[in-house]
C-alpha cells in the first residue's frame, strides 16, 4: 500500500532545503521512521505544527521511490507547555533522545510508546518533579526493553541483600553488588537503600502510586545503567 496511516510522535527535525524538514518519528506500530515533510516551513503550511519536536497524532505518510513522505496529520498533542518551562523541556528532550536509540526501524515497540507519551503527559500536565518522572521513564524503558535492573541481589554472587548492606549497584551487570564482591571492583555506582526502595516501589505500582518521595530517585544512576545496556551515550549535560 503506498499509503500508511500510523500514530506517531516527532522524536527529531532537521531542515531540508529552503522549506522542507526530514522528521524522525517514533510509531508504536512502525517503529523508528525518516519521513519528508515538504512545504512544511512555508508561511501558513498546515504541516508546519505536526513538524516540531513533540508533535504526536496520526500521521498519513506515502511510500514512494524509497522514501517516506507527510501526506497530512491529525495533531493529537503538540506538548506546547513544555517549551515555557526550561528545565522540563531539557527533560522531555532527553526523552525523545532515548526512544531514538531504543525504537529501531520496522520494530514495532507500543510499550515503549505509551510509556514516552504518558511521561510527556506527566511533565506538562502534572506538578511533577522532572527528575523523578525522567528516572521512572528511564526504568520503565530498561525494563520494557529486557534490561530490568536486579534489586534485591548481589549481581555477582546472588546473595539476598539486606537494606543496610545497599551500597553499591554495578551499571555493566545491571543490579546491586554486596559488600564483599564490591571490594573487588572499582567500576561501581553509589547507591542507597532509599533509592533502591524507589526503584523497586516504582516498578511494581508506578511513578504515580508510589509513596517513596520524589527526591529518592537515581537518575544518574538510571542513566548511565541505559547507557551502558544501549552501548550508546545519550547527551544528557546538565541533567540530574
Amino acid at each position: 500500500m503506498p499509503h500508511i496511516t500510523c500514530q506517531a510522535i516527532v522524536l527529531r527535525h532537521a531542515d531540508y532545503r529552503e522549506h522542507d524538514r526530514m522528521l524522525t518519528l517514533f510509531s508504536p506500530t512502525l517503529g523508528r521512521v525518516e519521513a519528508l515533510c515538504r512545504g512544511c516551513k512555508k508561511i501558513g503550511s498546515p504541516l508546519l505544527a505536526c513538524s516540531e519536536w513533540f508533535a504526536f497524532g496520526e500521521y498519513v505518510l506515502y511510500t514512494g521511490k524509497g522514501r517516506m513522505t507527510v501526506v497530512s496529520c491529525q495533531m493529537n498533542e503538540s506538548f506546547f507547555a513544555l517549551r515555557h518551562d526550561y528545565d522540563r523541556l531539557k527533560y522531555a528532550t532527553y526523552m525523545l533522545s532515548v526512544c531514538e536509540a531504543m525504537a529501531q526501524p520496522n520494530e514495532p515497540n507500543l510499550h515503549l510508546f505509551t510509556l514516552l507519551i504518558r511521561s510527556l503527559s506527566r511533565l506538562c500536565f502534572q506538578e511533577r518533579d522532572e527528575k523523578a518522572v525522567t528516572a521512572a521513564f528511564l526504568l520503565h524503558a530498561a525494563a520494557i526493553s529486557g534490561y530490568q535492573p536486579r534489586l534485591s541481589h548481589c549481581v555477582k554472587c546472588g546473595r539476598r541483600l539486606e537494606e543496610k548492606e545497599i551500597r553499591h549497584f554495578d551499571a555493566v551487570d545491571g543490579g546491586l553488588v554486596c559488600p564483599e564482591c564490591s571490594e573487588m571492583m572499582d567500576r561501581l555506582l553509589s547507591l542507597s537503600p532509599r533509592e533502591n526502595a524507589w526503584m523497586r516501589d516504582v516498578l511494581v505500582v508506578g511513578i504515580d502510586k508510589t509513596l517513596c518521595p520524589e527526591g529518592d530517585a537515581p537518575g544518574a544512576l538510571l542513566a548511565a545503567f541505559l547507557e551502558e545496556r544501549l552501548e550508546k551515550p545519550i547527551r544528557r549535560k546538565g541533567l540530574f
